[in-house]
């Protein structure tokens, strides 16, 4: 019995060691989270003491933090609406124009001298296009022109007035609200009508209907046989202010000979067929005819300029790109003036409370408690900062979009980014600072007055 109650208290205690170990560990680990949340009421109520001084220090951030997320939501905004303007162009159809300024990326000079110098697109061109494409193209032509418009005693300027082929409506995204498309007889007969936009038609006859009615546009009138959806505003700007006549009819009256068409050539589908032709087949095919109706020998550049919606895309991210390699930069010193503006309100703030340092040491505190709590209130100032910059920057591009149309809006990872940053920029600039505040002796401290 005596050996078991040996063995006993022997065994407890072995039992108590891992025990009394772990207590140890949990009061180690609440004592140091009790420290930390110490600091951070602590942190809080300096900021609170300090309100004005505390506002102004954040408004540094709040500018930098909002810009930055600005710049992401715009250059996403315009990918985003480029995006949506080559998917209008359609993934199968090529757009042939004299020169177009992708084909010149930074260099507008060679752009105005290549269209001086290449020969104009015209009727002839749209003629061998469709002799050579056969029948597995749809060919189309438009001519543009900025004319007034008027009935009665309404005059509208400005208005794009097209002149285009009757098939223009199965090249573009174009849809009949009312009335009927322009045909290949109006074309061929050079007949006074027109096809009109909404906002031509909403301006124009505001209560009334205006199939069967008259415009005039110049010297001479036409007659309004069709009506298109509207579709909304680009950059402000309504895209339905046009007036659409037969290509025949605008040669005639306006003289297309000399002006410079703009063709459209868009791949049928092939019900049944094996396998549809790429977007990169669609662009060599159309180009080898170009270059087959110009009579280019091998190895001469192009007098013409293609465009797919692939070139738009990939056109718009280069100019994104440039842009932001620029922007970002710029928007990086008004995050690191944010910084600066912290930095120096901590180490004033370390300055005025030199004495209270001295007898929260004297007490016990330790240095890398003082540091924690200028590291904490430096943090909590600067994401209190990126977060009404997050702010501010949603309610403007929500303004925006609003008010343009665009498909403006917050992406995540500037959002993210956002946070991330500004919690970076207060650990930085918040560093120096605290451990100059973890430095101070506490016997001079407490001398401070």
């Amino acid at each position: 019995m005596l050996r078991e109650a040996e063995i006993i208290p022997d065994q407890m205690r072995e039992n108590q060691a891992p025990l009394s170990k772990v207590a140890a560990r949990s009061r180690i680990g609440g004592a140091g989270l009790r420290r930390w949340f110490e600091s951070v009421r602590i942190a809080k109520d300096s900021i609170l003491a300090n309100r004005l001084r505390s506002v102004l220090t954040v408004l540094g951030i709040v500018i930098g933090v909002a810009v930055v997320a600005l710049v992401a939501a715009l250059l996403e905004g315009a990918q985003a609406y480029i995006g949506q303007e080559a998917a209008e162009l359609g993934p199968r159809t090529v757009r042939i124009d004299k020169a177009s300024f992708q084909d010149f990326l930074g260099d507008g000079q060679a752009f105005v001298e290549a269209q001086a110098k290449r020969p104009d697109l015209t009727i002839e061109d749209v003629k061998g296009l469709r002799e050579r494409l056969g029948a597995l193209f749809d060919v189309g032509a438009q001519v543009d022109a900025a004319l007034p418009v008027q009935r009665g005693n309404r005059t509208l300027n400005g208005i794009a007035v097209q002149g285009v082929t009757p098939n223009i409506v199965a090249l573009s995204v174009l849809k009949m609200e009312q009335g009927r498309e322009l045909m290949e007889s109006d074309d061929e007969y050079r007949r006074p009508v027109c096809v009109i936009g909404a906002d031509v038609a909403d301006n124009l006859f505001p209560t009334g209907n205006p199939l069967g009615q008259l415009i005039r546009i110049g010297a001479a009138s036409y007659e309004v046989i069709g009506v298109f959806a509207p579709r909304g505003s680009s950059f402000g700007a309504s895209q339905d202010s046009f007036v659409q006549l037969p290509l025949g009819t605008f040669a005639k009256v306006f003289g297309a000979r000399s002006r410079s068409l703009a063709l459209l050539a868009k791949a049928k589908e092939q019900p049944g067929a094996e396998s549809e032709m790429t977007r990169e087949e669609i662009e060599d095919a159309v180009r080898f005819v170009m270059r087959q109706q110009r009579r280019l020998q091998p190895g001469v550049p192009d007098n013409f300029s293609l465009t797919t919606a692939k070139s738009v895309e990939a056109f718009v991210g280069k100019i994104t790109g440039i842009v932001g390699a620029v922007l970002y930069p710029l928007t990086a010193i008004a995050l690191a003036v944010g910084g600066i503006v912290v930095m120096n309100m901590m180490l004033a703030s370390v300055t005025e409370r030199t004495r209270e340092i001295g007898i929260r040491k004297s007490l016990g505190a330790r240095r890398r408690d003082i540091l924690a709590q200028f590291l904490i209130e430096s943090i909590l100032l600067t994401l209190a900062g990126g977060a009404l910059g997050v702010a501010l920057a949603s309610t403007i591009v929500w303004l925006t979009a609003r008010i343009t149309g665009l498909p403006l809006h917050l992406p995540l990872w500037a959002l993210a980014a956002s946070i991330i940053v500004s919690c970076t920029v207060g650990i930085v600039f918040g560093v120096f600072p605290a451990r100059r505040a973890a430095r101070l002796d506490p016997i001079e401290a407490l001398r401070t007055e």
